[in-house]
């Protein structure tokens, strides 16, 4: 989404470099380093990392930006770097290749949209998955398949339990991840009450999203 790329473009002093689908650039430690949206959902995900494996070679592809987080010990705010992720409900297991000497663990599940109810998130928790997004394991099945290393990071920047999200909420975004104004002010118009949680939200996505983005560059600085 474009608050995850504009934490990306803040952490690694990246550099415009138009509109097409690299728009920023720069190098980090010995990487050189090209970033975009890759848009929300598994299938917006899955066709946007075609896309950028056309453009290469390429020796690395990171996933970075918010997640939700379901173990008690992921606070908001906690970085998130999974060695599996999965597609919910019963995808395949994908296994990430992080860059060393970065260790990754946990697992994340990746859904095709929001999982509110807590007979669905309690499911997905006991089954292991600590955090969720909606897009990792459609970027490792490209990459897989195309033999292609790939590594997430993720800040948690919400917890189900919490109930900061919901259908409502989900509906004030474009597909890209930008506010949808005319939806976020007739939302604010018929639910005025909801304005302090709203903004108390953005400020949790923002720093997550800058904590997702500086594990990433801090760990391609370092290798």
């Amino acid at each position: 989404m474009r608050p995850e790329l504009k934490a990306l473009v803040r952490a690694g002093n990246l550099v415009k470099t138009g509109e097409s689908l690299f728009r920023y650039s720069g190098v980090v430690g010995e990487w050189t380093v090209l970033a975009g949206l890759i848009g929300m959902r598994p299938a917006m995900a899955r066709e946007a990392t075609l896309g950028v494996l056309e453009a290469g070679p390429f020796e690395h592809v990171m996933v970075v930006g918010i997640a939700g987080g379901l173990d008690p010990a992921l606070p908001v705010g906690a970085l998130v770097v999974p060695s599996e992720v999965r597609l919910y409900p019963d995808g395949p297991v994908y296994k990430s290749h992080p860059i060393p000497p970065r260790q990754a663990s946990g697992r994340l599940m990746t859904t095709d949209g929001l999982l509110s109810g807590e007979e669905n998130w309690r499911g997905i928790l006991d089954d292991g998955y600590g955090s969720v997004d909606m897009e990792a394991a459609a970027v490792a099945e490209v990459c897989e398949a195309a033999g292609v290393a790939w590594s997430v990071y993720r800040g948690i920047s919400d917890r189900p339990d919490e109930h900061m999200v919901d259908e409502a909420l989900m509906g004030l975004v474009k597909p890209d991840g930008s506010p949808d104004l005319v939806a976020v002010g007739k939302f604010l118009s018929r639910n005025p009450l909801r304005a302090k949680a709203l903004a108390h939200l953005n400020r949790c996505l923002e720093m997550a999203a800058k904590v997702a983005a500086e594990g990433a560059m801090v760990d391609l600085a370092r290798s």
